[in-house]
């Protein structure tokens, strides 16, 4: 699965070279970088290569040249791929599916969004096209003001070697819906699903994950903006027969249920959902939940099984809890991953958060209200904490939990870490890409897999950025870091083959692009 793709607007040359074993590649005269995605191409769980795009020249005043560059595993250039367009075209998001590469752009002179599908020699297959308009303002300026150097994709994804997909918001006036598009990678076709009902007056929808016949979404649904926390459902579409297969809500349940990922189960026909458990009258968007719920499902939307771990009883034996789903020093959990593995045991990697006190935005407040002022400066930040790492049985109850502690982050302050809740952050700090979690590699399919994370350390020996690792061998954890500690503006690392990542570095006073493999341990 791609994680990021690293897409730089910049004037370039290029060149390989390898020192001391280590594959290296040098992108020199860089007037510009924006680490807006970065990503990799994998084949059968193996890493077989990366790719970006690039601004490669400037023809005239209105026209630039852009290039696509893709490299294997060991940073080898393999292809590049020229094309000339607009200086106001941008790239929103990428996708990889296995065979071919998908790039979302916003043409700003068009007022066009163009999905463009290249297969992996460098051959345009297939370039989509359809306007924006007020309807899709709000995603536009959710792209200029939260999509960062590390931010997740959060509309576009793949569905295989059908394609891929984009699920949009859209406003239009007071009423809020969403629509989801799939864009063929076989043969030039696409169509758009578009909720119907009079209950679509206000629901947002989030991307949870594919089956080999699903696109799943968690949609948050509403009669009116106002009325309430509104009902959480699992809605599931065929991408092929372009209708909805079901719509799972809670209603006749004990608990409500809010679903966060979903897995599929290989080879089964089912797949299993994962998130937290409310208590019937409460106000999902405010209150605490109960604990995490793990619900089996098959494709036709039946539901075959629900396992409930509640935070006061079941979670807590194994972390310090309070009834609230709050770890003590850590907040909140986040889960990132769910990892089934072949000896029947699923581990679930999170990561905490919290709010807490911030003296600056305290001292703030109490001036202006000393000056006679009413703005409200903020007296809270929301920080990242430590990484947990859960461990169930095959009946999804939990049997173990580590936490493995980092340095605390702080990730936003002000009026929105004061009156937001917990739930609304997560997905605000997951969008921006402010957790610590990176990615998880292996083979769980063979009771191994390593987890990934960054830190940063400030100690006598050492001050600086890691990057830090946590190995599972099928029976036990073992853990191994190495130092970033760069003289460059910004850093990213990247998965790579077995034993190594692959950093990219940008040095913006010495305009240019580093990217090197650097093993593990």
């Amino acid at each position: 699965m791609i994680r990021q793709l690293l897409t730089v607007a910049l004037f370039v040359c290029m060149f390989v070279t390898n020192t001391d074993g280590q594959s290296r590649l040098t992108v020199d005269k860089v007037y510009s970088a924006y680490l807006q995605n970065s990503g990799t191409i994998i084949e059968q769980g193996q890493i077989k290569g990366y790719f970006y795009l690039y601004q490669s020249d400037k023809i005239d005043r209105r026209t630039n040249e852009y290039t696509l560059q893709i490299v294997d595993e060991n940073l080898n250039k393999v292809q590049d791929i020229k094309f000339e367009d607009t200086k106001k075209l941008s790239l929103l998001e990428s996708a990889y599916n296995g065979s071919s590469l998908a790039f979302l752009f916003k043409n700003e002179e068009e007022k066009m969004l163009q999905m463009k599908v290249y297969d992996l020699d460098g051959k345009l297959k297939f370039t989509y096209s359809r306007p924006y308009s007020k309807k899709t303002d709000g995603l536009m300026a959710q792209y200029e003001t939260m999509h960062t150097d590390e931010g997740m994709n959060q509309s576009v994804f793949n569905l295989g070697d059908k394609g891929y997909i984009t699920v949009l918001p859209l406003r239009d006036g007071r009423d809020q819906t969403y629509e989801v598009d799939m864009y063929s990678s076989d043969k030039k076709k696409q169509w758009t699903y578009i909720p119907d009902g009079d209950d679509q007056k206000f629901a947002m929808a989030e991307y949870l994950g594919t089956t080999d016949s699903l696109v799943i979404l968690e949609v948050i649904r509403k009669n009116r903006r106002m009325s309430g926390s509104g009902t959480a459902h699992l809605v599931g579409i065929n991408p092929m027969t372009k209708k909805k297969v079901f719509d799972i809500d809670d209603e006749k349940d004990k608990w409500t249920f809010v679903p966060s990922s979903v897995l599929p189960v290989a080879g089964t026909g089912k797949f299993i959902a994962m998130g937290n458990y409310f208590d019937k009258d409460a106000n999902i968007a405010k209150d605490a939940s109960k604990g995490l719920a793990i619900y089996e499902i098959d494709n036709s939307g039946k539901i075959l099984n629900k396992t409930y771990n509640s935070w006061a009883v079941d979670i807590a034996k194994h972390l310090p809890m309070n009834t609230k789903g709050k770890i003590d020093n850590i907040g909140y959990l986040y889960i990132h991953k769910m990892i089934p593995t072949a000896n029947g045991k699923l581990f679930i990697v999170g990561e905490g958060y919290k709010k807490q006190a911030s003296a600056g935005g305290i001292a703030l407040t109490a001036l202006g209200a000393m000056a006679g002022g009413v703005q409200n400066q903020g007296v809270t930040k929301v920080v990242v904490t430590d990484l947990v790492v859960m461990e169930f049985d095959g009946t999804y109850k939990i049997r173990d939990a580590k936490v493995y502690d980092k340095t605390n982050n702080t990730v936003v302050g002000g009026p929105m870490s004061d009156y937001t809740s917990q739930h609304t952050l997560a997905m605000y700090i997951k969008m921006v890409g402010s957790f610590d979690y990176q990615f998880t590699t292996g083979n769980p399919d063979e009771n191994n897999f390593v987890i990934c994370y960054s830190d940063w350390v400030k100690s006598s020996d050492y001050k600086g950025e890691t990057f830090n690792s946590i190995r599972y061998n099928g029976t036990k954890f073992t853990q191994d870091k190495i130092e970033l500690k760069s003289k460059a503006s910004r850093m990213k690392v990247l998965p790579a083959k077995a034993g190594s990542v692959m950093v990219i570095e940008y040095f913006k006073k010495d305009k240019k692009l580093e990217f090197r493999l650097e093993k593990l341990g």
